[in-house]
């Protein structure tokens, strides 16, 4: 039977990198140290993408 992963939890960034750890952070301290990325679309590159598909389709 295989044994299942417990990971090792910290709130310590000086364990970062540290295979099998996982540092929790609250989300200001995540922003901070870069976790999110913001991805999303701005409303009108939306609106335009849906001006330039005219045309297109069935």
């Amino acid at each position: 039977m295989e044994k299942e992963f417990q990971p090792i939890i910290s709130q310590s960034m000086a364990d970062f990198g540290i295979p099998g750890v996982v540092i929790e952070l609250d989300p200001d301290e995540a922003e901070a140290w870069g976790a999110f990325e913001e991805t999303a679309i701005t409303e009108q590159d939306a609106m335009e993408s849906e001006i330039e598909m005219e045309g297109f389709g069935a």
